[in-house]
């Protein structure tokens, strides 16, 4: 009886020993090889030099700024960020574009974290600012296009201000507003950069700020569950 006892509480040990649960995984995270700047303008060529400081293990800032003859843009705190265990990434960017110039100028900015990561993800993101006009006539701010694109390598994940036009009276400022948006989702992963990029057209004395954040989150894997049914137990009994 006790070796039948023995064999029934064998059978149940092992019949639970395969029962898997697998937990939901999240996909490979962004590995970040460092900051990217880029910058281009009708002015002409200018000089660029960033500093990165690291904050975090998963964090770092960016000072810097780009100058030309009579134009320039200025960087500070920006943020770009990566979680390998909450599987979020950010790029945070901080800016003032000034135009000294006599005409009115086009400006670039590209701004990004160069690095790769396993999709699929959810974006959100969001972009406000203010336009200062120096000059002594009515100043503009415009751009053909999107002012403000969040892109993933050379995939555009959302865009902000489209074909902005401002307005601002000598000396004034004005306000460009707050716009955001959440939840969207791509796929594919991200094998260059997370990137930001500003573009726009900026009358004599023009200056404009902004402040924006694209951020991006692995999705997790469904639960997946490896179950293997349990057999019914058959018991020996002696028979008298």
């Amino acid at each position: 009886m006790n070796r039948l006892r023995q064999n029934g509480m064998s059978c149940v040990m092992a019949l639970a020993a395969v029962v898997v649960v697998l937990a939901p995984t999240a996909s490979a995270g962004f590995t970040s090889v460092g900051a990217f700047y880029s910058v281009s303008s009708s002015v002409g060529g200018g000089n660029l030099i960033n500093t990165a400081m690291d904050t975090t293990p998963v964090s770092w800032v960016n000072n810097g700024n780009w100058t030309a003859p009579s134009a320039s843009i200025e960087w500070s705190n920006n943020l770009q960020v990566w979680n390998q265990a909450t599987g979020i990434g950010m790029v945070n960017v901080n800016i003032v574009i000034r135009n000294n110039t006599a005409a009115a100028q086009d400006f670039t900015l590209v701004a990004g974290m160069d690095g790769f990561a396993s999709g699929p993800f959810t974006a959100s993101g969001s972009i406000g600012g203010q336009y200062v006009n120096g000059s002594a006539t009515l100043g503009m701010l415009t751009s053909s296009g999107p002012l403000w694109s969040a892109i993933a390598d050379s995939s555009i994940v959302n865009t902000q201000l489209n074909n902005a036009l401002f307005f601002a009276q000598p000396f004034q400022v004005v306000s460009l507003g707050s716009f955001s948006f959440s939840n969207i989702q791509f796929g594919g992963g991200i094998s260059d950069r997370a990137s930001i990029a500003f573009s726009m057209r900026l009358s004599p004395g023009g200056e404009a700020s902004f402040t924006s954040v694209f951020s991006f989150q692995v999705i997790p894997a469904p639960a997946a569950f490896a179950l293997i049914g349990l057999m019914p137990l058959v018991r020996s009994r002696r028979r008298r």
